[in-house]
């Protein structure tokens, strides 16, 4: 894929989950760091607005579905691998320090609500 249409594609992402108001869009893995080949899937870390810990695999569900639901086609042509937190859940997996935190905070930022 060429820079171009790499581009091209980071802006769909955001123009579709933009209705969604999240806090910030991070991408990572291949596509960020200009490595990707025609295996590659697309890497996003996805912070919500929300302010709240899901309690069960449902909620922890019905939020990734949520994200997932408008990025559907870009997954079918792409690819999609993505990470949904909501803001607490955000700052808990910031405090741990792992080195998958540190990962993805190499990305690159797609979006970052004001």
């Amino acid at each position: 894929m060429s820079k171009i249409d790499i581009e091209k594609l980071k802006n769909e992402i955001v123009e579709r989950l933009k209705p969604l108001e999240p806090d910030k869009i991070i991408l990572f893995g291949s596509y960020a760091y200009g490595k990707s080949n025609e295996e590659s899937d697309i890497d996003l870390y996805i912070v919500t607005k929300d302010d709240y810990i899901p309690q069960n695999v449902n909620e922890k569900m019905d939020l990734k579905f949520r994200y997932f639901k408008p990025l559907e086609n870009i997954a079918k042509d792409f690819g999609l691998d993505f990470i949904v937190h909501t803001k607490p859940m955000h700052q808990k997996f910031i405090e741990n320090n792992s080195s998958f935190a540190k990962e993805i905070q190499k990305g690159i930022v797609l979006w970052l609500r004001k």
